[in-house]
């Protein structure tokens, strides 16, 4: 995971952890819940993954995006976690999904489902413009 050889203290790493699980978790609760329609499922999801998280979240700060390799780690969580197929965009590759599911299901503006994925807001705008390419085209 790690990207510099910096290294950061344990006691800012445990304050920047707590931060970051205090803002996200919220939204990776609904997020888990609407991709596996089930409240109670998705919060589980959601505290598992950000749990296993803390034991290496010093190292996840030396990355370019914290919020990005988290994200990657939870949408596959999700994804295995389902019964079935999670992503009710199912046509679309999953970052694509996201955004939709972000955008529309969620409600989010665009700079804060941006955030949350822990990519750039111009990125976010081409995966989310070509996932509503992709859901108008004629099947």
């Amino acid at each position: 995971m790690a990207s510099a050889a910096r290294t950061v203290p344990a006691e800012a790493a445990l304050v920047s952890y707590e931060a970051f699980c205090a803002k996200y978790r919220p939204l990776y609760a609904r997020y888990a819940a609407a991709r596996l329609e089930s409240a109670g499922h998705g919060a589980d999801v959601a505290d598992t993954v950000l749990s296993g998280f803390a034991r290496c979240w010093a190292e996840a700060l030396t990355c370019a995006s914290p919020a990005a390799v988290v994200w990657k780690l939870f949408t596959g969580t999700v994804e295995s976690s389902a019964r079935r197929p999670a992503r009710p965009v199912t046509a679309l590759p999953c970052p694509q999904a996201d955004t939709v599911i972000l955008r529309h299901r969620l409600g989010l503006a665009p700079e804060a489902a941006a955030e949350v994925m822990g990519i750039s807001a111009s990125e976010f705008s081409t995966l989310h413009q070509a996932a509503l390419r992709a859901l108008s085209a004629p099947q």
